[in-house]
C-alpha cells in the first residue's frame, strides 16, 4: 500500500511560505494538494493551522494542544483524536509509530526543528525507525534530512550543498558526484564533513558499514 504521511511536530516554523518552498524542492510534492494522510503531534496542530493543513490524525498526551484548538479542528474537519499519555514517548514518536500502524511508505515530518534542541535532535532521530520506508524525511525551511545505514543515490543541482554526518563508526565511506571527493575512508562518529557539494545532477554515497544523516541546504 503507498500512503503518503505527513506528520506535522510542534517545533517553530519562522517562515510559512519559504517551509512551502523548501518542501517543494526537496521533495516534488506541494504541501496543500498532494493528498497526504496527516499526522498531528500535539502541540503541532498550531503549525496545521498556520500552514492551512487538514488533520486526519491528531496523537499525544495534550499537553500542548488545547481542548479549544483541538475541538476547533473537530468541529471543521473529519479527525480522529488518540490520547496517549505514555510519558516514555514523545509526540512525535506516538506519531511516528501510528505512520508505521497505518503502513506508511513515505513519510515527511515538518515542524520538528526549530525551538529546543532537545526536541530537535528527538525528532531527527526518529527517522531511525523508519529507515524501512521507501522515503523517510525531515523536512524545514532550510533542510531536508535523511537517514540511512546503506548506501543512497542523490538527485540535486550542480552547485548545491551536501553535509554528512556520521552517527557512528563508518568502514569505506566513498564519494561520487560531490565536489570534495573520499574514497574508501574510515570516518569516526562525529567527524566533520559538511558544506559539501554537487558537482553533477546525481550523487552517490557509499560505504560498508554505520550510520549518516545526509542533509541538502536550501541555500
Amino acid at each position: 500500500m503507498n500512503q503518503k504521511i505527513l506528520i506535522i511536530a510542534n517545533g517553530k516554523i519562522a517562515s510559512e511560505s519559504r517551509l512551502r518552498e523548501a518542501f517543494l524542492k526537496f521533495t516534488g510534492y506541494e504541501l496543500l494538494s498532494e493528498g497526504f494522510i496527516t499526522i498531528c503531534a500535539d502541540g503541532g496542530i498550531r503549525n496545521a493551522k498556520l500552514l492551512s493543513l487538514d488533520i486526519n490524525y491528531l496523537i499525544g498526551d495534550f499537553d500542548s494542544a488545547s481542548a479549544e484548538e483541538r475541538e476547533a479542528f473537530s468541529s471543521q474537519r473529519e479527525m480522529v483524536t488518540i490520547f496517549d499519555p505514555d510519558q516514555n514517548k514523545t509526540d512525535t514518536k506516538l506519531a511516528v509509530e501510528l505512520a508505521l500502524k497505518l503502513q506508511a511508505s513515505e513519510v515527511f515530518i515538518i515542524g520538528a526543528t526549530g525551538g529546543r534542541m532537545d526536541h530537535c535532535l528527538s525528532n531527527i532521530l526518529e527517522l531511525k525507525y523508519l529507515d524501512k520506508l521507501d522515503t523517510a524525511r525531515v523536512v524545514d525551511e532550510y533542510s531536508d534530512i535523511r537517514y540511512t545505514k546503506i548506501p543512497v543515490e542523490l538527485r540535486g543541482h550542480v552547485g548545491e550543498t551536501v553535509s554528512i554526518i556520521p552517527l557512528s563508526d563508518v568502514k569505506a565511506l566513498s564519494y561520487e558526484g560531490l565536489m570534495y571527493p573520499l574514497y574508501k575512508a574510515d570516518i569516526s562518529a562525529g567527524s566533520s564533513l559538511i558544506c559539501n557539494k554537487f558537482s553533477e545532477t546525481f550523487a552517490r554515497i557509499n560505504f560498508k558499514s554505520g550510520e549518516l544523516l545526509i542533509i541538502r541546504a536550501y541555500d
